[in-house]
């Protein structure tokens, strides 16, 4: 499906459908419908006034008017009160007028944009809000099925602008989110991938591939290479397992030696059993998307190499499965991380945190401008934040305040939590540095704190994305399963360094 920008004035198809905006009690649209279709703003007021549709939020009305000259049917959406109307609100409109009008066998769409436009954004940050929506939305993990699902998809859509300007700034905001949506279905997909298919080796596999398409250095270390970087915290995850681990090392603008490049780490553990901490039953088959923190990372370095930004991304992805076997990490076990510090294993099911270690050991010898980790790291983040928030710990106040404002931007909302000096005491090691879980309160708190112990001072965040990074239910624009988190918002963040 192709969706565009074009103007009002220039058009000259009639779709099969128009779809236009009206907020809670006003009208304002009346004049432009009227400009589009006379027929069209004297249904309006025909439908106001028998109170068949007010713009409340989430109110829909749809008939078919073969009588127009613009569309054969049209939406009137309810945007509800002006002031509470945002671009999540926008994607989520976007999101179930698609639906509608592809079970009404559609095959052109188009919506008005200025009628449904939040204040205050521009006309770039329209176009990716919609274009965004609309290929997130359309995502679908089918590959396995015998008989995939049929669905009927829109041909076009198009969005009306009033003047070349608005046009053009409106085209670069699709072309923007376009790229981004695809980057975060990339990542959906990779978590979407049953762990007998994507192991650690198949996962650095289909890296390369996606470097390769997107003019990305690729480097995948071995474990024989791990070894000799005495990784320790991701050998010992991975030693349960038959499957080797890999460390995956992505690279943009490999000639650019002047600036500090901006690093991304990604916990990358493509099956988690808990290891000899089992976990329970109950879910463990959503464990397949425990390297979501990976996925979001390979897949915003994807997206990094297209944007071509001025300044270096770097991408580190530990990978490992956490398996119980005859050779398993064994609580009590103590490692060496390859910084030098040592952690006394107290839970196996505490792996993610040792593998990053490594990683973030290895970020901080490349000499960064900023670090920033993201993993589904822990269940008390999920608890806390429900699917609603990403759950951010970090020791440098500009680039905390940056992501919280990228996660506002991007609809991937981040909530700091603290990082005190008494939740040092509660992974303070008895026979190492370290140990590896705390007393079992603020648990994704202390597993933040592990991970500041290995970033020697450098300028870091963590994003913990257990909370996010799979949806139970369908969310807006996002169907249940694993939902790309990470990407949307790192994307924004890297957009506003520019």
């Amino acid at each position: 499906m192709k969706c565009s920008a074009v103007l009002k004035s220039e058009v000259k198809e009639k779709w099969d459908a128009l779809a236009v905006g009206f907020f809670e009690g006003e009208k304002e649209s009346l004049s432009a419908l009227g400009k589009l279709d006379r027929n069209l703003k004297e249904l309006v007021e025909h439908v106001f006034q028998a109170k068949k549709f007010e713009g409340k939020d989430r109110e829909m009305f749809f008939t078919y008017l073969p009588g127009l000259k613009s569309a054969t049917a049209v939406y009137f959406a309810g945007l509800g009160k002006k002031e509470n109307h945002n671009s999540e609100k926008l994607k989520s409109l976007v999101s179930r007028l698609l639906k509608h009008a592809e079970a009404q066998k559609f095959n052109t769409l188009a919506l008005d944009l200025k009628s449904v436009a939040p204040g205050k954004v521009s006309s770039h940050d329209l176009g990716r809000a919609v274009e965004e929506a609309r290929v997130l939305s359309s995502f679908r993990f089918d590959k396995y099925k015998s008989k995939p699902d049929k669905r009927k998809e829109l041909h076009s859509m198009d969005l009306l602008c009033h003047d070349p300007l608005e046009r053009k700034e409106v085209q670069s905001g699709i072309k923007f989110g376009r790229w981004v949506a695809d980057a975060a279905n990339i990542a959906r997909t990779l978590a979407s991938e049953p762990a007998n298919q994507l192991t650690p080796k198949v996962l650095a596999s289909r890296t390369e591939e996606l470097a390769k398409e997107a003019g990305l250095k690729c480097e995948i270390l071995n474990e024989t290479e791990i070894k000799k970087l005495n990784m320790g915290g991701l050998l010992g995850v991975a030693q349960g397992s038959h499957e080797p681990p890999r460390f995956i090392v992505l690279e943009t603008n490999v000639d650019n030696k002047s600036q500090k490049p901006v690093i991304l780490v990604g916990k990358g553990i493509t099956f988690d059993s808990g290891g000899i901490s089992l976990k329970p039953a109950n879910d463990m088959e959503k464990m397949k998307y425990d390297m979501s923190g990976a996925a979001a990372v390979i897949a915003t370095l994807w997206l990094a190499a297209k944007l071509d930004l001025p300044f270096k991304v770097i991408g580190l992805a530990p990978t490992c499965e956490n398996l119980p076997s005859e050779r398993p990490q064994r609580p009590g076990d103590i490692v060496t991380i390859s910084n030098g510090k040592t952690v006394e294993v107290i839970n196996t099911d505490a792996e993610g945190r040792m593998i990053l270690a490594d990683a973030l050991s290895y970020a901080v010898k490349l000499g960064p401008r900023y670090i920033i980790d993201l993993a589904t790291l822990t269940g008390s983040c999920r608890a806390t934040f429900g699917e609603y928030a990403i759950g951010m710990m970090g020791n440098n106040r500009g680039l905390v305040d940056s992501l919280k404002d990228a996660g506002e931007k991007s609809g991937e909302r981040c909530w700091e939590l603290p990082l005190w000096d008494e939740y040092r005491d509660h992974i303070k090691g008895e026979f190492a540095d370290l140990k590896n879980v705390g007393k079992g309160t603020a648990g994704a708190i202390t597993a933040g704190k592990f991970l500041e112990e290995f970033v020697d001072k450098q300028p870091w965040a963590h994003l913990d994305i257990a909370s996010t990074g799979w949806f139970d239910e369908n969310h807006a624009y996002i169907s249940r399963g694993p939902s790309g988190a990470g990407v949307r918002i790192l994307a924004q963040f890297l957009k506003d360094l520019i």
